[in-house]
């Protein structure tokens, strides 16, 4: 009786280190890759700027626009502001392209793309987040919504969130 007592020991011991292999082995990039859709790579304090991974970001500038920029096109949806921040990288370019992300803590709003309501950028800006440079990110917001951070992704993960 002994021996069999040991034996079911011996196996439930195997079977639970295999479940606990194959469970950390299956689930475990796929979660961390999640994870780093909600927390960031690095978190720069406002008015700073911040360098991870040989990549350091910085606010160069924020505008709030009641009305269009461009004389042609749509007009802003009504009750909405239009939101433009410019950003400074430099450092190490990253395969892809980033996107620019701004949250209020609960919220989160998408830049604008290319030839949608954000204005042309100015000599030596950039609309499109493919190298270091400066970069123009425009977002359509609620008129009550008050931003708290401007979250730069690459394939979905937070690189860096600068607070405002």
């Amino acid at each position: 009786m002994a021996a069999l007592w040991q034996r079911n020991l011996v196996g439930t011991v195997v079977v639970a280190c295999a479940v606990s292999a194959f469970v950390a082995l299956d689930f475990g990039p796929p979660w961390a890759a999640y994870r780093n859709t909600l927390t960031p790579e690095l978190v720069i304090p406002d008015g700073r700027s911040g360098t991870a991974d040989g990549q350091t970001w910085r606010v160069d500038s924020i505008r709030y626009l009641n009305r269009t920029p461009l004389s042609f096109g749509p007009q802003l949806p009504q009750g909405t502001v239009l939101t433009v921040i410019v950003v400074d990288w430099s450092g190490t370019p990253r395969p892809g392209y980033c996107k620019g992300v701004l949250t209020d803590g609960e919220r989160r709003w998408d830049a604008e793309g290319v030839g949608g309501f954000s204005p042309i950028p100015p000599e030596g800006v950039k609309p499109l987040c493919d190298k270091p440079g400066r970069i123009q990110f425009g977002f359509v917001l609620p008129s009550d919504a008050v931003p708290t951070a401007l979250d730069v992704t690459h394939d979905g993960q937070i690189t860096a969130r600068m607070l405002l």
